[in-house]
């Protein structure tokens, strides 16, 4: 990727067009894959991860609140990096309705407040993009031939990082599993600095350990892409001339496998892990997936993450053992043992998947499982959050990464339901009050929704509607109507609540009149 969110609000063109930030001011980091311009409203599908889109707001024009939320969800859910509206034509002021969603969604959205022609701001980024994409090319090539022939006149992996670090110009570090350096010049943090670039040595399918090293900050980009391509060529190094280190990623690849195939008997389970390096005798482990359309970012990230939640705090580069980090069929999947001592499994699940959602790439997803207290149970806590994986962006829209222990209501409909009948089921709970919103452009599936979501009753989510107690109690009547049913009801209430999660679960699949 060429440019980010941030990069593209500073440059000169755009500046004419006097930005703002409407929503996701802390994801300007965002990095944008191309930028396009168009007023189609069903632009969406057009759309790949990582597009950046301008619009005029035509297309949106006359359309009322539920429209303009559907849009801005089709876009969050399509993963483009953001959306800058026009406000000096048929806008002069964003509705606050999508404002609200994209926040919601965890989707930049970013407002022209002066005119600039779209054709010149797609024509000047795109031409940076296009350029920066050449640069990082010519850049890794240089990294290429200059470690091949290392790698050629039978060098080891120590010289394959010596000529590394006199074509980066800067000092570069080989760390082995344990976070031990193994080669190199010292790249770790000393107090006060900034965490090192990394990039992951990935020997079958497990990260065997981290190149690194300190970009320049006006060419990260250019020499990360590099760094990882001088990971690719050191792992070959490694395959070549360090049959331990394969041997060692080898079972954590083959322990991952059986827990994502669901099987294995308990014996077999716990001579795997003991094999891949995983204790035995823990006091409980934490499972966590990713995916990504490119599996190495989700193994590099998911392994970060894995180490920074796992690292004693204060030492936030010093991982711990007891983990393992594989990839299999696609499908990455980290296992942490759960500290001896204060803390609980609860939390760490929590710290993990905190660091996953930082680390994740944007086209990402994550999921962590159920904590497992035994080896045995790990499958379960795997196959828990593969049940979720799939849904990550619908239920943690800003995060997309999905808490399997938290969503106990959602794997009970999922084993109950495919994709088809929760839709059904969600249309037979809910319809006419989907309907309803629909033709009025009323809202009250969110009034139902923080009713039944709110442990004080009507008090509570009167306070949280904004509304005053009659109000509230006249939108419920009209929703007990409109459904032929009594939303005071507990069986009733359970039902509705669990439809409303499905309808969560679905997101742009959600059954429509």
């Amino acid at each position: 990727m060429a440019i980010c969110l941030s990069d593209l609000i500073r440059h000169p063109v755009v500046q004419r067009g006097d930005p703002v930030v409407l929503s996701g001011a802390d994801l300007l980091d965002r990095p944008i894959r191309w930028l396009h311009s168009s007023d189609i409203y069903e632009i969406a599908p057009l759309l790949r991860d990582g597009d950046m889109l301008l619009t005029t707001g035509l297309g949106l024009e006359g359309r009322g609140e539920a429209e303009r939320r559907a849009y801005v969800r089709h876009l969050a859910t399509r993963g483009v990096a953001g959306v800058a509206l026009e406000l000096c034509r048929f806008f002069t002021t964003a509705p606050v309705d999508m404002v609200e969603e994209a926040e919601r969604l965890g989707l930049p959205l970013l407002g022209f407040r002066a005119l600039v022609p779209f054709v010149e701001v797609t024509e000047a980024v795109n031409s940076t993009i296009v350029d920066v994409t050449v640069h990082r090319l010519r850049r890794m090539d240089e990294v290429s031939r200059g470690l091949s022939e290392v790698l050629a006149n039978g060098g080891s992996v120590g010289e394959l990082v010596a000529r590394l670090a006199a074509v980066l110009d800067r000092p570069v570090s080989l760390t082995g599993p344990l976070g031990e350096m193994t080669a190199g010049d010292r790249a770790r943090p000393r107090r006060g600095e900034r965490e090192p670039d990394r990039a992951p040595v990935v020997l079958n399918g497990a990260v065997w350990g981290w190149l690194l090293t300190r970009h320049g900050d006006g060419e990260r980009l250019v020499e990360q892409a590099a760094l990882e391509r001088a990971a690719e060529i050191v792992a070959l190094g490694l395959l070549r001339g360090e049959r331990e280190a394969v041997s060692h990623s080898s079972e954590r690849r083959r322990l991952v496998a059986a827990l994502l195939s669901g099987r294995g008997d308990r014996e077999g389970l716990r001579a795997r892990a003991q094999a891949a390096g995983l204790p035995l005798s823990a006091d409980g482990y934490v499972v966590a997936l990713a995916r990504d359309d490119d599996p190495g970012l989700a193994l590099a990230a998911l392994d970060r993450a894995a180490r920074a939640a796992s690292a004693p705090p204060g030492a936030r580069s010093l991982p711990s053992p007891a983990l393992v980090t594989a990839e299999a069929d696609g499908l990455c999947c980290t296992v942490l043992t759960v500290p001896t001592g204060p803390g609980s499994p609860r939390r760490l699940a929590a710290r993990l998947s905190a660091e996953l959602a930082d680390a994740l790439p944007v086209t990402g997803a994550g999921a962590v499982g159920p904590p497992a207290r035994a080896v045995e149970d790990l499958v379960h806590s795997v196959t828990e959050a593969r049940l979720v994986l799939p849904f990550a962006r619908q239920v943690a829209p800003r995060t997309h990464v999905a808490d399997a222990a938290a969503l106990g209501a959602e794997r009970a409909l999922l084993r109950a339901y495919d994709v088809d009948g929760l839709a059904r089921y969600v249309r037979e709970q809910l319809g006419p009050l989907i309907d309803y919103d629909e033709r009025r452009g009323t809202r009250l599936l969110d009034t139902l929704e923080t009713l039944l979501t709110s442990a004080e009753g009507k008090a509570e989510a009167a306070r949280r509607l904004h509304l005053r107690r009659q109000t509230l109690y006249q939108r419920l009547r009209r929703i007990g109507e409109l459904l032929d049913a009594d939303v005071e009801a507990p069986w009733t209430r359970a039902g509705l609540l669990l439809a409303l999660r499905a309808r969560h679960l679905l997101g742009d699949a959600s059954p429509t009149g």
